[in-house]
Parts: C-alpha cells; sequence; structure tokens
C-alpha cells in the first residue's frame, strides 16, 4: 500500500524522538531544493528533507539510487539517514513490491496540500499548471505564494478580503501565462456556487435539467483516486470474508495455514461501480489457529463441503499475498445443519 503524499511532514523532521520503521533502498522520484520524494519498497511514496541527507549533500537527482531509514513522525513516514548508492556499490536494491508512482503525481498533492486545496477542481487546475509551467515553475510559484502569505498575503482586486493561498498561488500562475493560455488553463466559471444571491434571485432562475451522470469506467479511476488520496481518512477496522476449499493443509505446531487464489467472477455489484474487464487473480494466505482448525477438521474431509473463514486481512508486501487472520471458521454444511427446520404442516383436519 502507498502512502499518500500529504501524510508527509512538509518541514524539517524531528529525528530525535520519532519512530524507526527499518532501513531499504529505494529511487528519487523527484527533490526540489529543500524536498522531495524517494520510492521505497514496501513504503511507497517517502518524503525527504535536505536535513537527512548524508553530511555534505545539498541535494539529489531524480533516478539516483539511495540507501534510507524510514521513520514515522506525527505526520507520516519519511527518509531519514540518506544515502546515494554510487557505482560500484556492493549493496544490492530490493526489488519493488508496489508499481512505480508518476512524479507528476507526488507534485500535484504535493502542492494541493500545502495550498489546503481538496476539491476535485483546483486540483485539477494545479495539475494542469505543472503540466504546463514545468515542475521547478510551479514549485518556485508555490514559494512565493507562501512567501506573501507569511507576509500577509494578497488582497482580491476589490480589497474585500485576503485572497486564500490557493487563490494566491493561481493569480501568480496567471501572471506567468499568455493570455491565450490563460483563456485554455483557467475555467470560465468559479469552482464553488455563489450563496450570496438573494433567495428571491435564485428562485427566479430556471431550472436547467440536470445532466445525466456519466458513468465511471475502469480505466479513469486513477485521477479519482488522486483527488481521494488527498483527503483519505483511517480504517480503523477492517473485516473479510473468505469462503472455499484448500488444495493442502499446512500444520506447524499450534498454526493451520492455507493458500486460496480468486479468480472471479465478481458477485453483482450496485450500478455505477468501474469494475475491470478481467478480474486479477488475488492470493490470501489463511492463518488458522489449531484449535480453531480441529472444529472443521473432519467436516472439511467432505469434498462437497467448503470453509467459511472470518477474519482480518493485512497486505503481505513481502509475499505478495493478502494475509488473513482467522476469527471464526465455520463450513457450508455446518452451517446449513444449524439452521432451524421448517415448521411441519398441520393434520388435516377431519
Amino acid at each position: 500500500m502507498t502512502d499518500s503524499p500529504i501524510e508527509h511532514p512538509l518541514g524539517q523532521p524531528d529525528t530525535n524522538t520519532d519512530q524507526i520503521l527499518g532501513e531499504t533502498t529505494g529511487d528519487v522520484v523527484v527533490f526540489h531544493r529543500t524536498h522531495g520524494f524517494i520510492r521505497a519498497p514496501g513504503f511507497g511514496s517517502v518524503f525527504v528533507h535536505v536535513s537527512n541527507l548524508e553530511e555534505g549533500r545539498e541535494r539529489l537527482e531524480p533516478g539516483q539510487r539511495v540507501h534510507v531509514r524510514i521513520r514515522k513522525g506525527r505526520r507520516g513516514r519519511y527518509a531519514d539517514q540518506v544515502r546515494v548508492l554510487h557505482e560500484g556499490s556492493t549493496e544490492m536494491p530490493s526489488a519493488p513490491t508496489t508499481p512505480p508512482a508518476s512524479p507528476m503525481q507526488d507534485i500535484v498533492l504535493t502542492i494541493a496540500r500545502r495550498l489546503g486545496e481538496r476539491e476535485s477542481e483546483p486540483i485539477n487546475l494545479i495539475r494542469r499548471l505543472v503540466k504546463h509551467l514545468g515542475p521547478d515553475v510551479a514549485w518556485t510559484v508555490l514559494d512565493e505564494t507562501e512567501q506573501l502569505e507569511a507576509q500577509g498575503g494578497m488582497l482580491l482586486p476589490n480589497k474585500s478580503r485576503r485572497r486564500t493561498p490557493g487563490g494566491v498561488f493561481f493569480a501568480l500562475a496567471r501572471d506567468r501565462l499568455t493570455p491565450e493560455d490563460r483563456a485554455n488553463l483557467f475555467p470560465k466559471k468559479p469552482w464553488k456556487v455563489r450563496r450570496t444571491r438573494p433567495a428571491k434571485e435564485q428562485t427566479e432562475q430556471p431550472q436547467q435539467p440536470q445532466p445525466a451522470p456519466q458513468p465511471i469506467t475502469w480505466e479513469m479511476r486513477g485521477p479519482l483516486i488522486d483527488e481521494a488520496r488527498v483527503g483519505q481518512g483511517r480504517a480503523t477496522t477492517v473485516k473479510v470474508t473468505v469462503i472455499g476449499r484448500p488444495e493442502s493443509i499446512v500444520e506447524r505446531g499450534n498454526t493451520v495455514i492455507l493458500m486460496l487464489t480468486h479468480r472471479g467472477p465478481l458477485p453483482s455489484l450496485p450500478k455505477g461501480v468501474p469494475t475491470p474487464a478481467e478480474v486479477p487473480t488475488t492470493s490470501y494466505v489463511v492463518y488458522v489457529a489449531a484449535k480453531q482448525w480441529r472444529g472443521v477438521a473432519e467436516p472439511i474431509k467432505d469434498p462437497e463441503d467448503s470453509l467459511i473463514i472470518e477474519g482480518t486481512q493485512v497486505w503481505d508486501a513481502e509475499q505478495q499475498v493478502i494475509a488473513v487472520y482467522t476469527t471464526k471458521i465455520g463450513t457450508k454444511l455446518m452451517q446449513r445443519a444449524k439452521r432451524p427446520a421448517p415448521p411441519a404442516e398441520p393434520p388435516p383436519q377431519s
């Protein structure tokens, strides 16, 4: 699983008290002046600050191979003791366990986080500006924005109030565009519906028919996930039910290990949910306590029966499988036997 860039500390981290998660090798994705991101196997996109580079080094270059210590601070994971692995190094890099993320994605999400923008329209505009102006100019505009904010901000043209940090960023970016580029990059309508109009004026507006919602396909999920990643929450409980029949059973000590693979088809899903054309193969390693297994060891010998496993799941990056820790286990035939018998029909009255 990949950390969102917004969870990383955006200032100099505190390495005196932050927890050490481990050490690994990774690749530099992007670096700008004081900070950047490293793609580390098993940790995803990890923030790095210039203060955490090896002594004598003031910057990193995209594509460099580095050895890092991963720490976890108040605002997420970050890299510490970052050392560039030069040619001829005897250290072997770990095989990546997660797909590489786009540097553009990291830049856009980081800028959006620092500006406090969470809505889809301004985030998409940031993406277009970064692509048009280039990452270096976008970082420079962000630096100028934060400097202006520290000095009191920028007023709207009518002097009624200060611009938001995002408004300052977009105003500074507009100054770097030609009139033609401004018309192409900036929307003609505001992102948020203004609610300051009198109620009478609102009621007099003719109601326009609502357009049919655009169906979301599997191929469209990437940008939508980027938007969700900006304001992602935290799951406190994860439950899973796995139904199937294992081919082999491994018993060691007080643990029984089963391997089950799902290749589809998917069940009937709510309308509008994007689904892949082909269901990817997903492997599950199920851990069962020996005491739990004794209750199903005999029933599962019936070739017509299947296990019903309930538990909690985590991603095992090293083995590339989903690990399921069993909290309850039974079989279909055992469950069927527990169902109450239907009431007997009353005898016919003479």
